[in-house]
């Protein structure tokens, strides 16, 4: 649900977008350190919107790695606490199994 509203929401943002830069066609000067050009204003808004996008969708990206790699590093915790608390529980049948194992490896 949350992903279908978030996609009605950016195709309205990018209907908006579209509306709006096809308002804006004269032709602008766009200064810069060395120089200038001039060239039509909605490719200034259509620009500025990839780059806008791109940008928040690699900060996105990097937060979405940074969460994996934090919920694996949980996941290992728990299951290594888990098997803590499985020895605690039955530290009689873990020694007889390692007993056993050394047997089978001694024959």
């Amino acid at each position: 649900m949350k992903g279908q509203r978030n996609i009605i929401f950016g195709l309205i943002f990018a209907l908006l977008v579209a509306l709006f830069s096809i308002a804006n066609v004269q032709n602008v000067e766009v200064n810069y350190i060395v120089g200038y050009f001039e060239t039509p204003l909605v490719i200034v808004i259509l620009s500025s919107v990839i780059l806008g996008a791109l940008i928040v969708f690699f900060v996105g990206g990097l937060k979405l790695v940074k969460m994996r790699n934090y919920t694996k590093k949980l996941e290992k915790e728990i299951e290594q606490l888990q098997a803590a608390v499985r020895e605690k529980e039955m530290p009689g049948e873990i020694e007889q199994v390692c007993l056993e194992e050394e047997k089978g490896a001694s024959l």
